[in-house]
């Protein structure tokens, strides 16, 4: 188990330095400067709060409900002039579906809160979706970005550490998720967007262009909408399918406070609870997400190609059955060890010297009381996080259902 110090305002952007490891020495600034003002302690390398002020969520609440009538007015200005560049590009394979921008152009209050209690802020509040294509070709989308300059609309901007210089630069708020394309290939768009990220599509094939556009203009700078281009209406339809019963049901386990990524022991809980969040979501990922968007595509680019099965079989059924209840079994063992961590009183005391209160004060004694109160206190926790956990399975297992009920052998 790593238990990190109780550091406030503080969590870990998986932005930044994707390949580098974390530890208990890793300190990561939020993206965010609006991150939660909150005590924090991680178990097992997890940066979590240790409670969360009622002031502070009825702040972020607030302020959203304040501002829901400006993001719908800024959010249809995107829209509309999203619309007419992508009429006067139809014929490099530019569309514009009002209707599917119609169903959720402002993220809902509910996933609002929930992301920036997670992350420290939600810079997708207003969103768009443009069909595209021909997502190689990047001279058309060269023409799509100095139309939506012309509307007003130019690319924002984001600090994020450099790898190479190891300092805090500003980079284009795009991201290409595409096969086939090259840092070269953007050297026509110019020396700040040519440093756009250019990723992998997902293990599941799915590829897209995700970029944020900030307006012109005086008090506009923490305007930010957020736009993803697709290749047309069957990818959109395979995304909400593939989101509502695979995508959200990976996001769940991530709110687990076990950390999934750090390399258990053989034969412990957390290796085995692990292992079968693993398989679960490669099986989704396999029998689902996979023919879901391969499908799509094909019909998107009129691919002669025999539909993939989107089935999750008799026995993978079974199976996702026994992985979700396995991991419900471990959940209390894996608590079990963590507590055997608390007996020692050097332990303790480093999470005490760690914590950023202890580093402010000016008395550095730690006494018997506060080594006492400070395992009580570390107890409690346990005893929540174990509670959640247990919770966020219930949650799982419940989602899983809809997605056999929908996809499962009949």
């Amino acid at each position: 188990m790593n238990i990190l110090p109780i550091i406030p305002n503080l969590k870990f952007n998986k932005n930044f330095q994707k390949n580098e490891k974390l530890n208990n020495s890793t300190i990561i600034q939020p993206k965010y400067s609006h991150t939660l003002a909150a005590d924090s302690v991680s178990f097992s390398g997890k940066v979590l709060p240790e409670n969360t002020p009622s002031l502070i969520t009825n702040a972020i609440k607030q302020g959203y409900l304040d501002n829901e009538t400006k993001f719908m007015a800024e959010v249809k200005k995107f829209h509309g002039a999203l619309k007419r560049v992508s009429e006067k590009l139809k014929d490099r394979g530019f569309s514009f579906d009002e209707e599917y921008n119609g169903k959720h152009p402002v993220k809902s209050l509910d996933s609002f809160m929930d992301k920036c209690l997670r992350q420290g802020g939600a810079s997708d509040k207003m969103r768009a979706t443009v069909y595209w294509l021909n997502q190689q070709d990047i001279g058309s989308f060269k023409e799509f970005l100095t139309l939506m300059e012309e509307e007003g609309y130019a690319i924002a901007k984001v600090k994020v550490m450099n790898p190479k210089t190891k300092k805090f630069e500003r980079f284009p708020d795009l991201e290409i998720r595409q096969y086939n394309v090259t840092k070269d290939d953007l050297g026509i768009l110019g020396t700040f967007l040519s440093n756009a990220e250019i990723s992998r599509p997902r293990s599941s094939t799915y590829a897209d262009y995700q970029m944020r556009f900030m307006p012109k203009g005086k008090g506009k700078k923490d305007t930010l909408l957020e736009l993803i281009m697709l290749y047309g209406p069957h990818y959109a339809k395979a995304k909400e399918l593939e989101s509502k019963y695979v995508y959200n049901i990976a996001r769940e386990f991530d709110r687990l406070h076990i950390n999934l990524d750090q390399t258990f022991e053989e034969k412990t809980p957390g290796r085995r609870i692990a292992n079968n969040v693993d398989v679960i979501k490669t099986r989704l990922r396999e029998d689902i997400s996979k023919p879901l968007f391969i499908n799509a595509y094909n019909a998107e680019h009129k691919v002669k190609e025999p539909k993939l099965p989107v089935v999750i079989s008799k026995i993978h059924c079974d199976m996702l059955d026994g992985y979700v209840y396995g991991i419900r079994q471990k959940i209390p063992m894996y608590y079990r060890d963590l507590n055997k961590r608390l007996k020692g009183d050097e332990f303790i005391i480093t999470q005490i010297k760690n914590s950023a209160s202890y580093q402010l004060r000016e008395d550095k004694t730690i006494t018997p009381e506060e080594i006492k109160e400070k395992r009580e206190v570390l107890k409690k926790l346990l005893t929540q996080y174990e509670a959640d956990d247990i919770g966020v399975i219930a949650t799982i297992k419940e989602m899983l259902k809809a997605t056999i009920k929908k996809f499962g052998e009949k």
